[in-house]
C-alpha cells in the first residue's frame, strides 16, 4: 500500500489540495521527494507505535471505510447520470460487494475496539474543517499561505526538486 502513497501526495500537491512540497519532483530520480519522505517519516512513526495488529486494525478500518464511500458514489452517480461516457464498465456487482463488505469492516471494530474507531473517526472528521479552510480557501490565513510558499522552496532547495 505504501508504493503508491507517494504519488498520491505528489497529486495532492500538484492540484493544491496538499502543500505545494508534496508536488516537488527531484530532477535526477524523477521521484517526489518530500512525498517520498513524508511517507517514510510516517509509516516509521506508526510502527514505532509498538502493536502492529493495532496499525493494521487502524488501517483496514479507515481504507474500508472510504473504500465503501467510493462504491457508494459510482452507485449513486449510475442513477443519477447514467448516460456519462465510462471508459471501464463495471457490474453492479462488485460496488454492492465492497459496500457490504466496508460496512462490515466499519461496523464489527466499534464493537471490539470503540476507543480506536472513535480516535480515528475523530480524526477523519477533523479533516473536514480542515479542508474547507486550507483547501477551498474559506477563510485562509495568509500567513499558512506563506509558511507552505517557504517550506516549499526551502524543500525545493534541499531535495533538488522542481
Amino acid at each position: 500500500k505504501q508504493w503508491y502513497q507517494r504519488r498520491v501526495r505528489e497529486a495532492g500537491g500538484a492540484q493544491e489540495i496538499l502543500p505545494g512540497c508534496f508536488a516537488l519532483v527531484n530532477k535526477r530520480f524523477k521521484t517526489p521527494m518530500f512525498a517520498l519522505l513524508f511517507v517514510m517519516v510516517t509509516a516509521t512513526l506508526f510502527n514505532l507505535a509498538g502493536n502492529v495488529y493495532s496499525l493494521i486494525n487502524t488501517a483496514s478500518f479507515t481504507s474500508f471505510a472510504f473504500t465503501s464511500l467510493c462504491a457508494l458514489g459510482l452507485i449513486v452517480l449510475r442513477r443519477k447520470e447514467p448516460d456519462t461516457p465510462r471508459p471501464a464498465k463495471v457490474s453492479l456487482f462488485f460496488p454492492v460487494v465492497t459496500i457490504i463488505t466496508g460496512i462490515y469492516l466499519f461496523i464489527v471494530p466499534w464493537f471490539t475496539n470503540t476507543i480506536m474507531c472513535g480516535v480515528w473517526t475523530g480524526m477523519t472528521a477533523l479533516g473536514i474543517p480542515i479542508f474547507y479552510v486550507c483547501v477551498k480557501g474559506y477563510a485562509r490565513p495568509s500567513c499558512l499561505l506563506n509558511l507552505s510558499g517557504a517550506i516549499t522552496s526551502f524543500m525545493g532547495q534541499i531535495l533538488k526538486s522542481e
